[in-house]
C-alpha cells in the first residue's frame, strides 16, 4: 500500500520533525555533536520558524517547530510550496557533512529524508513536547528523563543551560511553568501513543 504524501511545510503551522540514522547508526557520538546540531537548528530556523522542544538521542532526533507567519519569512523561502520545508533538508545535510568530515565517513548518515507530521491540535502539541522530553526513558537510556541532558527539558528546568527553544511561547501553551512541569510528572497515558510514526522513534 503506497504511503500517504508527506505534509507540505506551511507558514504559521506546527510540525513534528524527526529522523534517525541509517540502519539505526549513531548520529551523535560526542557532546560536541549534540551542540553542533543545536547550533544548526538555530541557524536554519532563524528566518523560518521557532523551535519549541527537542530530543536528541544517539541514533535519532525529534523537533517541535512553529513556522513563522508568511509575512515574517524571506521571499526566497516561499518561492514554491516546497521551499520552506527544505529548511530541514538543508539542516540535515549540513549536519551530515559536518559528521562525515569530523569522523572520516562517507556513507549516508540519515535513513531517509526528514519525516514530518503536522501538529493540528493543542492537545497533540502538549503531548508531543512531553513525549520528546520523556524519550530517553522510553528508550531505556536513563531511569529518570530529567537526568538526560540532550532534551529541551533541561532548558526549562535549569536557567544556566543555553536556550535554543522559544521558552516563553512553549510555557504559555501549557499555561505557565507550574502546568508545564505538572504535565511532565503525570503518569496518565498521553495521546502520542495513538499516533503512528514512519518508523519507531
Amino acid at each position: 500500500m503506497p504511503q500517504a504524501p508527506r505534509p507540505v511545510i506551511r507558514p504559521n503551522a506546527y510540525y513534528h520533525i524527526y529522523n534517525r540514522g541509517v540502519n539505526r547508526r549513531t548520529i551523535f557520538r560526542k557532546d560536541s555533536d549534540f551542540l553542533h546540531f543545536l547550533m544548526l537548528c538555530d541557524k536554519y530556523l532563524a528566518q523560518a520558524g521557532q523551535l519549541l522542544s527537542y530530543a536528541l538521542m544517539r541514533d535519532h532526533f525529534h523537533l517541535t517547530v512553529l513556522m513563522n507567519p508568511a509575512a515574517d519569512i524571506p521571499p526566497k523561502l516561499l518561492r514554491t510550496e516546497h521551499t520552506l520545508g527544505r529548511t530541514f533538508g538543508h539542516l540535515q545535510n549540513a549536519y551530515a557533512n559536518y559528521f562525515n568530515f569530523k569522523y572520516g565517513t562517507v556513507s549516508g548518515l540519515f535513513e531517509a529524508r526528514f519525516e514530518r507530521k503536522e501538529v493540528d491540535s493543542l492537545r497533540y502539541l502538549l503531548d508531543l513536547i512531553v513525549y520528546q522530553h520523556r524519550n530517553p526513558r522510553k528508550h531505556g537510556v536513563v531511569d529518570d528523563y530529567r537526568s538526560y541532558f540532550w532534551t529541551s527539558y533541561q532548558e526549562f528546568a535549569n536557567p544556566l543551560v543555553t536556550c535554543h527553544v522559544a521558552k516563553e511561547l512553549t510555557l504559555a501553551k501549557f499555561g505557565g511553568p507550574q502546568a508545564f512541569f505538572a504535565a511532565h510528572d503525570t503518569e496518565v497515558p498521553f495521546a502520542m501513543a495513538n499516533f503512528e510514526f514512519a518508523f519507531e522513534v
